[in-house]
């Protein structure tokens, strides 16, 4: 097949660090290119990829100071893409932007399909967004779990395909060297990362934290210096920045506990497979995929949403599981492969339907 993969602009694809969008784009891309299809990733001047690379910006929009409100680039992202389909002569777009492009997508010549990979709350996303998903609605859309379809059943969902990690890249470890519990995420408020810390302290356990702080969002530097700044403390509770894959699994492998305790309905989680995959179980709050990534009481626990009492019993707990079952469940549901061949058969689908409305 020919198949034009859409990436976003605010970040490189892969990432160099944080990112999770633009790191299942990469996947799915590679993992294309290695069974014979031919690929052109629209994404920044400055990706990764074994596919044909085409862009209309050098690097990560963020980077620059481009706010997250600009329209202006991605219009242009998309609308490149459309127009190389069509003279390529592909079969099918594959676009991951989501309500910025719907209204573009449609004038596509070109099948295409949009995977969702953010929220679709209606407690979190604007009017506005949530008034141009039901305007668009007939389109194709493809959900990343099933419980992101509870936000917008009214959407024409084809296909529920997870998240895939390259799971022989993430070392198993079935005996931890390290004596600390885990977060790994960006410094916001949903994300939790102030109720990790307060399980750490109550537990005595050493917290090592690995994250993003986005210097141009004035609420999450906000967040960081009322709940986390005064926290840190050298050997107790520590920032080790934003770090690369090779530092994530170091991270990853020797730690006793993955701790999830978000505050916002979570359509995925890479953090999830990632942690498993290395061996380590997860703590959560049972919030949106959760339960449908977690094993509870399997492969880490799921807890009721806000209750740090039963969190903290469960990170007690946590280390006691079997951290191979950790690693076969992502083997078994998470890799890259099964998420191609999830993608595969929702291209035939969407290039079906096309064809039949003609």
């Amino acid at each position: 097949m020919k198949i034009v993969q859409i990436s976003s602009l605010w970040e490189t694809t892969p990432p160099p660090k944080y990112g999770g969008l633009e790191l299942v784009v990469a996947n799915l891309t590679e993992e294309l290119v290695r069974e014979g299809h031919e690929v052109a990733l629209f994404a920044t001047g400055d990706s990764q990829t074994s596919a044909i690379l085409k862009s209309v910006y050098p690097r990560a929009l963020y980077r620059d100071g481009v706010p997250w409100t600009s329209f202006h680039d991605t219009l242009m992202h998309i609308v490149e893409a459309i127009k190389y389909a069509k003279e390529w002569g592909a079969d099918i777009i594959h676009n991951h932007q989501s309500h910025r492009s719907l209204a573009v997508m449609t004038l596509s010549s070109v099948p295409f399909v949009n995977t969702v990979h953010g929220t679709l709350d209606p407690k979190v996303v604007s009017p506005e967004v949530q008034r141009t998903f039901r305007f668009y609605k007939d389109e194709p859309f493809i959900s990343i779990s099933n419980f992101q379809r509870t936000h917008a059943p009214y959407l024409n969902w084809i296909k529920t395909v997870y998240n895939g990690i390259e799971v022989k890249r993430f070392e198993f470890n079935p005996s931890p060297r390290g004596d600390y519990l885990l977060w790994i995420g960006r410094f916001t408020q949903n994300k939790g990362a102030h109720n990790a810390i307060e399980t750490a302290k109550r537990l005595g356990k050493k917290l090592l934290m690995a994250a993003k702080l986005d210097q141009n969002v004035p609420k999450d530097l906000e967040y960081f210096n009322k709940f986390i700044k005064r926290e840190l403390k050298p050997g107790k509770i520590e920032w080790v920045g934003e770090v690369g894959h090779k530092e994530k699994v170091e991270l990853y492998k020797d730690a006793l506990v993955f701790l999830n305790p978000i505050e916002w309905d979570e359509p995925f989680g890479l953090v999830v497979p990632e942690s498993l995959a290395c061996g380590t179980p997860v703590v959560a709050y049972s919030r949106g995929s959760m339960p449908e990534l977690i094993e509870n009481q399997k492969t880490g626990f799921l807890v009721p949403p806000g209750d740090l009492e039963a969190f903290i019993q469960a990170v007690k707990k946590a280390p006691s599981l079997n951290r191979t079952l950790c690693r076969k469940s992502v083997e078994e549901r998470f890799t890259v492969k099964k998420m191609t061949q999830g993608y595969l058969e929702a291209y035939q689908q969407a290039m079906a339907a096309f064809n039949k409305k003609r």
